[in-house]
């Protein structure tokens, strides 16, 4: 118990690392011991009292109790199947992803380099466990209210980006056009995988020095995650 204590202790000294993730998740932790373990991918700790797997665990019913609760308050006149289908949009994989990807958590998590984080599905994989951890660590360390406000803040205001129809593309098209820049051209730059797991990874040009890249499991996919990079970047957000 001693040991565990010191490692504790030890962890929960603030480095300018953790000091300046709590910054981005708009919290800052009493005890570092729960953050630093959400941010410890099994490479480095395989037993899971060292990694983010409990964590995940954890945080993966707090946020579909969370998102339950907004959904059922917010829509009032929507319908067992609506809400369902809505919480499905909030709570799965690619979602989550996304909300880790904002959080840069693939820059500060601490993960083995024989982990191969250049594969979209690997990435997108541990962003989602991650997001999922941090909101356990945050429960922990705060409590309901906390992680209750932490999770509204990241996850239910981005509500929007959640729709399916939402197309980035279209908004990038208009937003040259209405900016006086060239119409943006989508280039495949290569698809690899079996026929029914493809990813296709193609490039946004809007001028030589305006450019992105876009990953994706269809080709409209890949555009739209393309565009949505430029349209986020050009916005300055």
């Amino acid at each position: 118990m001693n040991f565990i204590r010191n490692i504790k202790s030890l962890l929960s000294k603030k480095t300018s690392r953790i000091k300046h993730f709590e910054k981005q998740l708009q919290y800052t932790f009493s005890d570092t011991y729960y953050l630093e373990k959400a941010l410890t991918h099994r490479s480095i700790q395989n037993h899971s009292e060292g990694n983010y797997e409990r964590l995940e665990f954890l945080g993966d019913a707090i946020i579909d109790q969370t998102v339950s609760i907004w959904l059922f308050r917010k829509y009032p006149q929507s319908d067992e199947g609506t809400l369902t289908k809505k919480r499905s949009s909030l709570v799965n994989r690619d979602f989550l992803s996304m909300l880790g990807k904002k959080l840069n958590v693939m820059n500060v998590i601490r993960i083995e380099q024989s982990v191969n984080i250049n594969d979209p599905k690997v990435i997108t994989n541990i962003a989602s466990d991650v997001y999922e951890a941090i909101v356990g660590a945050i429960y922990l360390d705060g409590g309901f209210k906390e992680v209750s406000k932490f999770i509204k803040r990241t996850l239910c205001l981005s509500e929007h980006l959640a729709d399916g129809d939402l197309n980035y593309k279209g908004q990038l098209i208009e937003y040259c056009h209405s900016n006086n820049l060239p119409t943006p051209q989508f280039t495949i730059l290569d698809s690899h995988g079996p026929e029914h797991e493809k990813t296709f990874i193609i490039k946004v040009v809007i001028s030589p020095d305006k450019s992105w890249r876009g990953i994706g499991s269809t080709k409209k996919s890949a555009e739209q995650d393309g565009a949505q990079r430029a349209i986020n970047f050009l916005l300055g957000s």
